[in-house]
């Protein structure tokens, strides 16, 4: 079975991943970088690790639009070119 058609997948998650990539940072600063700005309440280091798990799997955990949104903010102005990665 195909974890992309997994009723689980969430193409949220593929881009939060994207974005972590391209910004060239660690999961524990991609972490802290997002935390920084949120207004509600920090993600735990779980919850966060389960955002980039498999889907399918039991950690495995949907990102939300609005976490997406927040995600754009912070790491879209950290990505860097392709050959820099």
């Amino acid at each position: 079975m195909s974890t992309e058609s997994s009723p689980q997948h969430n193409p949220n998650n593929e881009r939060l991943k994207a974005l972590v990539a391209g910004a060239g940072l660690t999961q524990a600063a991609a972490m802290t970088a997002f935390n920084k700005g949120i207004k509600v309440r920090p993600l735990s280091e779980s919850a966060w690790k389960a955002y980039f798990c498999q889907p399918g799997t039991a950690r495995y955990r949907n990102f939300r639009d609005d976490l997406l949104v927040h995600a754009e903010a912070v790491f879209g102005k950290l990505q860097k070119p392709e050959e820099m990665r």
